[in-house]
């Protein structure tokens, strides 16, 4: 039964002559699972195989090379130029219909972002030349002749021709984020001054040129063009330019286009947001190329809420709505939100998790979900040992994780928390502003605690005794780590504090109004959201690092750590002193040391330490001597992130299960 509150987000919706069943559509994302030779995985049909069962209308397949002699953006990206990949696509398609959804395939070139070397000659295509950096000499990217334009036109068409054969229903040309359509189009990047550039007609002409092979290779298949509204960028497209563009798309054979921002060279943040981004801040661009095209729109980024996508279509902002990494989360949005289970809907915070294992080249993930990227593992199973122990010490993310996924498994879990409430680390990562999108995910965890057969002991330090007996299957230790111990004289001193603890939400640190600053000791990640978490309380700060200002946050994600260090620039109250370390605190005078050796007395009513925090391998140590099976995850193992530790608790709890799977035998 359909939830009326969503009732305009599950109507059925005509593309053309196209069907979907509903307004949903997933979003074309790399999941880095392609075959050394572009062609289709098993692990890439159980991906979107999973999304499409989980209520998505329309989906989108990853960007697909149609040249990857020039144009391969990744190591592991799908291709289409020859035929020899055509069988996965048809493999792809029909797992995706017998879902009920409708498979479309999206057509790129890399062009300047093609990855050099992957490419022959090692120089990416680009419509005009562009120098080398770093003061090596050569080029960039080189322009292209007439006569490669025309080429690139064929390689685009033939890939379109080969995707008919594979079965797509409808086609998407990648024309956004720099990629060889869009930087044709956009003056930031054509500097032609032939046919192919100089005016805008003639940065047209490419995109026209090949949405018209595109549209005669593809018949009355619909065909989707995909946009930067904004790029974000000095000298680049904005949406006053895309108004008077996206008529010119659709007179060139566009039925609907598919409105993002951003370029990937300059305005990363715009292309994947941050946290910080606001839930649905795209959707007035996507109303307005509606407006200006008079074609259906897909609009795209920072909707997480099925009443934010619902709300969208009531008010005309577009006709369908794309998820992206929502659906990485969680692939049964779709399902949940039809139904009206919305809080039953694992949220994507925007943490990016996903992004950075992406450029790590580990493939698709999700902090959240560790089965992204892994469906076709088998469900998690206890086998012979369901209502055997399993003692998880520590209530973080992982510990969390672990003990729900061994519950799941047929475990008799149990889980120990030192504090008087669960989410460890994910309170301080959540506290910062801008991350409260965090307790989401905290509170999503609560609620599936709270319906689990989880046994929650708070308050609870569980000595060798009680981990003893009864015998455990497993102890899985996640009790975080401990603050890294300075050599600084005056340490123990009443106005020095934790700064992790603070995040936790200790009040007890905070000073008179009128009082000296607050000094942060610290230029990490932690450091730094301490520091802008004091100035959000109208205290001033004084952020003191051991390293180079412009390595503040250096271990932080890399799109958020460019808004982030943006912020802190920008803040009046937050004063940074770097190259410079706390050699004593005596009181409110703390005695600083510069790199070069000077030194110099401040006045601090606080000292937050946030120097960095280590595993505790004490309880370890003693389990080993007692012979007792454990394993150790997160931030107890390794400082990481919140996804590490999460998948740190998937794989325990997979080779726990492993070892009670049954062998199979080939017959070959």
């Amino acid at each position: 039964m359909m939830d009326a509150r969503y009732r305009n987000l599950f109507s059925p919706f005509r593309l053309g002559d196209l069907s979907i069943r509903n307004r949903l559509v997933m979003a074309p994302m790399s999941t880095g699972l392609a075959s050394l030779t572009g062609a289709v995985t098993p692990q890439q049909i159980a991906f979107y195989r999973a999304r499409a069962a989980g209520g998505v209308g329309l989906l989108i397949v990853e960007f697909t090379c149609v040249q990857r002699k020039f144009g391969i953006s990744e190591r592991h990206q799908l291709s289409l130029d020859t035929v020899e990949n055509l069988d996965g696509h048809c493999r792809l398609v029909a797992a995706i219909r017998r879902e009920g959804a409708v498979p479309c395939l999206q057509l790129q070139h890399g062009g300047m972002a093609a990855k050099r070397q992957l490419i022959e000659g090692g120089v990416p295509l680009g419509p005009s030349d562009v120098p080398g950096s770093r003061g090596e000499g050569g080029l960039a990217a080189r322009a292209m002749s007439g006569t490669e334009i025309e080429c690139i036109v064929e390689c685009f068409g033939r890939a379109a021709e080969l995707g008919v054969a594979a079965g797509y229903e409808a086609f998407e040309l990648h024309g956004a984020h720099g990629y060889l359509l869009s930087s044709f189009l956009s003056p930031l990047t054509n500097r032609r001054d032939d046919a192919w550039g100089g005016d805008e007609e003639g940065r047209l002409r490419f995109p026209a040129t090949a949405i018209a092979r595109v549209k005669q290779a593809i018949g009355k298949r619909p065909l989707i063009y995909r946009v930067s509204a904004d790029e974000f960028a000095p000298g680049g497209l904005c949406i006053e330019d895309m108004e008077r563009i996206a008529p010119r798309l659709v007179a060139a054979g566009v039925d609907a286009i598919h409105v993002s921002t951003g370029n990937g060279w300059h305005s990363m943040e715009k292309v994947v947001e941050p946290m910080s981004a606001p839930e649905g801040w795209r959707l007035p661009y996507a109303r307005r190329v509606k407006a200006a095209a008079g074609v259906a729109v897909i609009a795209v980024g920072q909707i997480r809420w099925p009443e934010t996508a619902e709300d969208a279509i009531v008010r005309g902002d577009a006709d369908l709505i794309a998820l992206g990494r929502p659906l990485l989360a969680d692939p049964e949005w779709g399902n949940k939100a039809r139904r009206g289970d919305r809080d039953d809907i694992r949220p994507c915070t925007s943490c990016n998790y996903c992004n950075t294992i992406g450029l790590a080249g580990l493939g698709i993930g999700c902090a959240e979900n560790p089965l992204t990227g892994r469906e076709l593992d088998l469900p998690f199973d206890a086998g012979s040992r369901r209502g055997a122990r399993a003692v998880v010490v520590g209530a973080g993310p992982g510990g969390l994780a672990a003990a729900l996924m061994l519950d799941a498994a047929g475990y008799r879990a149990e889980l120990h928390e030192s504090r008087a409430m669960v989410g460890g680390g994910l309170i301080a990562s959540a506290a910062p502003p801008f991350k409260d999108k965090l307790n989401w995910y905290l509170d999503f965890l609560k609620r599936r605690l709270a319906r689990s057969g989880v046994r929650m002991l708070l308050q609870s330090r569980p000595g060798l005794a009680a981990l003893r007996d009864p015998r455990p299957e497993i102890i899985v230790l996640a009790a975080g780590a401990s603050p890294v111990q300075l050599p600084i004289e005056g340490l123990d001193g009443d106005s020095v504090f934790d700064a992790y603890e603070i995040l936790m939400g200790d009040e007890s640190w905070r000073p008179q109004p009128g009082s000296a600053p607050v000094l942060v000791y610290g230029g990490g990640e932690a450091g730094v959201e301490t520091a802008e978490y004091v100035a959000e309380l109208g205290l001033p700060v004084l952020l003191v690092t051991r390293s180079p200002a412009a390595k503040l946050a250096r271990s932080a994600e890399l799109i958020y750590r460019k808004v982030l260090r943006a912020r802190i620039a920008a803040n009046q109250g937050i004063q940074v002193v770097d190259n410079t370390c706390i050699t004593r605190i005596a009181g409110e005078v703390v005695t600083l040391r510069s790199s070069d050796g000077s030194t110099t007395d401040v006045r601090a009513c606080r000292v937050l330490l946030a120097q960095g925090r280590e595993p505790d391998r004490g309880l370890a140590q003693r389990l080993a001597e007692a012979g007792l099976p454990f394993a150790v995850i997160g931030d107890n193992r390794r400082g990481g992130r919140i996804g590490d530790a999460v998948l740190d608790a998937y794989e325990m709890v997979k080779a726990l299960c492993a070892a009670e799977r049954p062998q199979r035998e080939l017959n070959c």
